[in-house]
């Protein structure tokens, strides 16, 4: 049996082309993972456009070779910040920010005014590495607190266990100013997914263990959307039980 990735194997066995081929092409997404990008987009969408949410500088962590998690984001901001662990995510955003990347997000846009992705290009000021698992993720640290952090299916498939994805999350905390929000999209009941012919690992949690972590963080949950998954999903690419968007507060 092949064995499950996780960590420092993303490095090596992360392959952008086959994820986005597999997870991104169309807003449908993959067959096996059910209507969770078009969800994913419209709770960002409503979450965003409620204007609850303002703030100059906007980070993304876990950007992945994807940029769907902050379409709506970038409406509300003036600065965009995107990161990832893995190099080649972070090279194939760069790609696409220089217009030589051959996948297409057109799909992404379909519905928006045709300067819209020119007008998030120009609001990302730079790619950055970032790691969770390091006290310090983000290096160097010559950055103030965010106004807001976004994030999309990066603690679950970092955190091997419960602990280790609460350390994660005041990390993220301490990366935020006081009083700023954090937009999570995530997945429930999941332990694994595929990219290509590797799988990775995914932690197994709850909607309640989310909460709870977040709450005992210093974060106040002002808004939670839940989903569960499409009941033809059969768990070739990956199991997961539903999916959730979380806005949560940082204590001031």
């Amino acid at each position: 049996m092949e064995q499950v990735k996780y960590g420092e194997d993303y490095k090596t066995d992360f392959q952008p082309e086959e994820y986005l081929q597999m997870y991104y092409s169309t807003l449908k997404g993959a067959p096996a993972e059910g209507d969770m990008l078009e969800a994913s987009m419209l709770f960002w969408h409503e979450a965003f456009n409620q204007g609850h949410m303002t703030g100059r500088r906007l980070l993304d962590i876990g950007t992945g070779p994807t940029i769907h998690s902050v379409i709506s984001a970038s409406n509300y901001c003036d600065t965009v910040y995107l990161s990832d662990f893995a190099p080649q995510n972070r090279e194939t955003l760069r790609k696409w920010l220089d217009g030589s990347l051959q996948h297409s997000f057109k799909s992404f846009f379909q519905e928006l005014p045709n300067d819209r992705e020119a007008m998030l290009k120009d609001k990302v000021v730079g790619i950055f590495p970032l790691d969770l698992l390091q006290a310090e993720p983000l290096m160097p640290s010559l950055f103030p607190p965010f106004d807001i952090i976004n994030s999309s299916l990066c603690l679950e498939a970092a955190a091997q266990d419960l602990a280790s994805y609460e350390n994660m999350v005041r990390r993220m905390g301490r990366l935020l100013k006081d009083g700023g929000h954090v937009v999570l999209f995530g997945v429930l009941g999941e332990s694994f997914y595929r990219v290509g012919s590797h799988s990775f690992s995914c932690l197994k949690i709850s909607a309640e263990q989310v909460q709870d972590i977040w709450k005992r963080s210093g974060f106040t949950i002002v808004e939670w959307k839940q989903k569960a998954t499409d009941a033809q999903c059969d768990g070739s690419v990956s199991n997961f039980e539903g999916f959730f968007l979380m806005v949560a507060q940082k204590s001031r």
